[in-house]
């Protein structure tokens, strides 16, 4: 039986959107299931319509809803968030938002909007997360050094302000370094990271990561969650409340970071020798890349930013975990695959994906 009714996945072919898609389908708790993206070409699966639109386009926002008349709408939209692109992350972060729930506003189908927030929208980017809950406030400029985060604070303020206007019921999902089958961010950088073979710091911080398919299904909890308050009289305690509420996600499995690194490339087929590790001192490191920083944006006039730079470094360094007791409680929300078993198959989607066989030399 369905519980969701018609699902809208706002960037449904994306890394968490198209994973968000095969859980709506798979557990059978959608009748009927859409995408808007700007790129439909990728991540299609059988069965979901694909329409090819911009959250930044309020006639394309307004024309799916009033097609398919969605029940739930899952928002997954996001650029790159090391792109440096101040005036794109605004654009799509924080006028798409606000475009989003104009339209849904008039839109009376829809019960529950499910908005895809960031880990890092409590965090300065520069310091150290240790087991943090969603009781630390947001982090906005000039407290928050990334943009980026800055802007995706704004865009859960707004939706989680939006909670119970016009009927609507509203949620945000935090995730915390997504990675997975379809990952084509953090699974090669940190592949490349790892087969290098070296340690900047001390290498005992601890991360939190999280498999795609994990949050994706965080994702349809909450939404269930949000239609069973909206076509209820019961009405949840506080302390058990999902509507106007955020959700950190993860694993709930930390690793140190550069063993989770490591991990990917000998997955991946490269041999790793961690008996010839190199370590380089945090401090230098990040003083010379400083330096580096200066002379570039020098020379290039303020235009361009390096390739390599303190924003990429410092967060390998960082101990960043959460307490996710919240979405435990709340959600009913369980790993449903462990961390070595989401590396394995991260590992066989990108040696399907590019056809490489055999094993590979460091």
């Amino acid at each position: 039986m369905s519980t969701l009714g018609t699902v809208l996945v706002v960037g449904g072919c994306g890394l968490l959107g198209h994973h968000i898609v095969k859980k709506a389908i798979e557990s059978e708790e959608s009748s009927r299931v859409a995408v808007l993206d700007i790129f439909t070409h990728t991540n299609r699966i059988e069965g979901v319509d694909y329409v090819t639109g911009s959250i930044t386009s309020r006639d394309d926002v307004e024309k799916v809803l009033r097609a398919y008349a969605p029940t739930v709408v899952f928002h997954t939209v996001s650029p790159d968030p090391l792109a440096e692109n101040r005036e794109r992350f605004y654009n799509v972060n924080v006028k798409g938002i606000e475009i989003l729930l104009q339209c849904i506003m008039k839109a009376p189908s829809v019960r529950a909007l499910i908005y895809t927030s960031s880990s890092s929208v409590v965090h300065n980017s520069y310091t150290d997360l240790v087991k943090v809950t969603e009781e630390i406030a947001l982090f906005f400029e000039p407290d928050q050094k990334v943009y980026y985060s800055h802007t995706k604070a704004v865009a859960e303020d707004m939706i989680l302000k939006a909670n119970k206007q016009n009927g609507l019921l509203t949620a945000s999902i935090r995730p915390a370094t997504l990675f997975g089958e379809g990952d084509l961010m953090l699974w090669p950088n940190l592949t490349e990271l790892g087969r290098k073979n070296i340690i900047i710091g001390t290498g005992d911080n601890m991360f939190d990561f999280t498999y795609v398919g994990n949050n994706a299904y965080a994702h349809v909890l909450a939404a269930k969650a949000l239609v069973k308050t909206a076509t209820t009289a019961d009405q949840q305690p506080d302390h058990l409340r999902v509507d106007g509420e955020a959700f950190v996600v993860t694993n709930d499995e930390p690793w140190k970071f550069w063993d989770f690194a490591v991990a990917l490339s000998q997955a991946a087929g490269y041999k790793v020798d961690r008996t010839k590790v190199r370590y380089l001192p945090k401090g230098p490191l990040l003083l010379a890349l400083g330096i580096w920083e200066f002379i570039f944006r020098v020379l290039t006039l303020g235009s361009k930013q390096p390739w390599m730079n303190r924003r990429k470094v410092l967060p390998t360094t960082l101990e960043r975990t959460f307490d996710i007791s919240k979405a435990k409680e709340r959600l009913g929300y369980r790993a449903q695959v462990g961390m070595q078993e989401a590396i394995n198959r991260t590992a066989v989607w990108n040696k399907t994906r590019s056809g490489s066989q055999g094993k590979k030399e460091a």
